[in-house]
């Protein structure tokens, strides 16, 4: 199983987020299709996949020597810098 990097996740008329995924058998390819989640669902595997990765605020803050504020999955808020004189 493996996510299909051209078709971005998104949530359908039912609330539910569905991720597009590819199916393999042996290194094969055998099928498109959806993995579809509740909101709390989608939240959990959110916070789990943070956590396995590490925080990525620490990571963002030390590459960019500037505050950063992550609003949400897949969202950044970046303090914008005083202009020097």
């Amino acid at each position: 199983m493996d996510p299909i990097p051209s078709r971005p996740a998104y949530k359908d008329d039912d609330g539910n987020v569905r991720i597009p995924i590819w199916l393999t058998k042996n290194g094969r390819h055998t099928a498109d299709t959806e993995m579809v989640l509740l909101p709390s669902e989608a939240e959990l595997l959110s916070e789990r996949l943070t956590d396995a990765i590490g925080d990525p605020r620490s990571t963002l803050q030390s590459l960019l020597h500037a505050p950063v504020i992550a609003q949400g999955p897949g969202v950044t808020v970046v303090s914008k810098l005083p202009h020097s004189a």
